[in-house]
């Protein structure tokens, strides 16, 4: 769904459209559309996409709020964002589905003679029309879905290799410190991409749980731990104290992480 970019700039772009035309409501109010089983204004249908991307952008921002708390890493919140993503594409596309509904209701009218097989036959395509339509938003969902993991986990690839060849210049220039800290980024990052990729919900900044998820599917051993304890504290030495590391603790940190991530 890159074609659709941004999904927060087209929320706010319609509602500004709409806030826009806010100013002619009286008239909007005036124009109906009648799909036969259904009749409603055009204000009526904007009110309703207002208040639906109001209902998204509030699930969107809900789980981003939570991402990085305890409760963050529950799956119930995977499926908020599977019901948001479907009411977006949905209301995305509702336009074409109101004007497929308006010319199946006009070939109505010009059938009604035939009025037992135009009803039942509308009442199929009706259906059709609407079963198709929520699967073509479950698709687009999950398109959109494995679209935006593909990109989060390329955004991860780029800052590894590029952590990785600052870790390594800072150790040749001998900032040992920030060479570690750079390290520990790294690992982080990686981490943090594997364990993503499996659909695992889990915040970036919560270190423990990356560690105890990492140890529970095989990402790591338990011979690592040291390893990576050890990193730990030089990372928190380098940020919190005027304490220098030492070319072989610079070292061995880097030469972990290069290790871990040719596995």
């Amino acid at each position: 769904m890159e074609k659709i970019k941004n999904k927060f700039e087209i929320i706010l772009g319609f509602v500004t459209l709409i806030i826009s035309l806010s100013v002619f409501k009286d008239e909007l109010s005036q124009i109906n559309i009648n799909l036969g089983f259904k009749t409603f204004s055009i204000a009526e249908y904007f009110l309703f996409s207002v208040l639906g991307f109001s209902v998204i952008l509030y699930l969107y921002i809900f789980e981003i709020v939570v991402r990085d708390t305890t409760i963050g890493k529950w799956k119930f919140f995977d499926y908020i964002l599977k019901i948001a993503y479907i009411f977006f594409a949905f209301i995305i596309i509702s336009p074409v589905l109101i004007v497929i509904l308006i010319i199946l209701y006009q070939l109505n009218l010009l059938l009604e003679e035939y009025e037992t097989f135009t009803e039942i036959l509308m009442i199929v395509l009706r259906t059709i029309l609407v079963v198709v339509t929520i699967l073509y938003s479950i698709l687009i969902a999950k398109k959109y879905r494995i679209e935006r993991k593909i990109k989060l986990q390329e955004q991860a690839e780029e800052s590894e290799i590029k952590g990785l060849g600052i870790a390594d210049k800072l150790f040749k220039d001998e900032y040992y410190s920030h060479s570690i800290l750079e390290s520990y980024k790294v690992l982080e990052t990686h981490l943090y991409k594997i364990i993503t990729a499996k659909d695992i919900r889990v915040s970036k900044f919560r270190f423990n749980d990356l560690i105890k998820l990492s140890l529970k599917e095989k990402i790591i051993t338990k011979e690592d731990l040291k390893n990576i304890e050890n990193l730990r504290n030089m990372r928190n030495i380098s940020a919190h104290t005027n304490q220098s590391n030492t070319k072989k603790q610079a070292e061995n940190s880097l030469e972990f992480v290069k290790q871990l991530l040719k596995r």
